[in-house]
Formats: structure tokens, C-alpha cells, sequence
């Protein structure tokens, strides 16, 4: 693997999705937790400080958005990945004004994730903002 190993948080309330994501993240060399829903992934989040956090908006006890506010408000520097099965346009505008650094629908490309990675090492060892990837959408439905 080239570049910086990243701690990447993976908060999903479908185990299937955390085993793909981190089987792919932990082949690259990064240290990976998963969590659940969102009040697991703000309390591992306290001690893991990831890099990078993936995040489910459709998730029990507390959902995507409302994890990712409390997670910009803890730690404003770390990146987040907005994920959802369902993506519809008002969900990813807000996920973008609300500071998400990419938003990706289920299923996910692959190319995309390791161009996230990318960017965020890039990121990090330069000190200079990067671009990320967009991906397309599809409406459920």
C-alpha cells in the first residue's frame, strides 16, 4: 500500500456492508472499527479518533444525520462518507452542506472508495485540500 494508514470508522447498521467496506480497507493496510447505528460510532469515535468515517444515514437509535453533527461538533477535522441504499437529491444536498466530504449510494463502486482513500492521504500529507470523487446517483423507486 503507498501512503498513510488511516483509522476508518465504518457506522452501518448492516453487518454485510461493514464486512465488504473493511475486508477492502483493511487489504490497504488501514486500521478499521465498525459500529452499528450512530450513538456506537460517536462512542468509538471518542477513543479510535479515525481519519475517516463511513456513515449509513438510514441507521436505529441514532441516524446518519444526526451522528454527523455530533461528529463534525467533536471532531470538525475528520472526513465523512455519507452511504445510503436510497439516495435521493435533497439527501445528498444536505449531506454536502452539512460538511460530508463524499456521499455514496449502495451499491458502492469500489474505485470510488479507493479514490477517497486517495484524497484523504493526499490530504494529509500535503496539508492542502483535495478533490473527491462524485458518483452518480440513481433514484429508488
Amino acid at each position: 500500500m503507498s501512503g498513510e494508514t488511516l483509522k476508518v470508522l465504518i457506522a452501518d447498521d448492516q453487518p454485510e456492508i461493514c464486512e465488504i467496506l473493511e475486508a477492502l480497507l483493511c487489504a490497504e493496510g488501514h486500521v478499521t472499527r465498525t459500529a452499528k447505528n450512530g450513538r456506537e460510532a460517536l462512542e468509538l469515535a471518542c477513543d479510535f479518533r479515525p481519519d475517516l468515517v463511513f456513515l449509513d444515514i438510514m441507521m436505529p437509535v441514532l441516524d446518519g444525520f444526526a451522528a454527523l453533527e455530533e461528529l463534525l461538533r467533536r471532531f470538525p477535522e475528520v472526513n465523512v462518507v455519507m452511504m445510503t441504499a436510497c439516495p435521493e437529491v435533497e439527501m445528498i444536498t444536505r449531506a454536502f452542506k452539512e460538511g460530508v466530504i463524499a456521499f455514496l449510494g449502495k451499491p458502492f463502486d469500489m474505485a470510488a472508495i479507493r479514490e477517497i482513500l486517495r484524497a484523504i492521504r493526499e490530504r494529509k500529507d500535503t496539508g492542502c485540500a483535495a478533490d473527491f470523487p462524485r458518483q452518480e446517483y440513481s433514484q429508488c423507486g
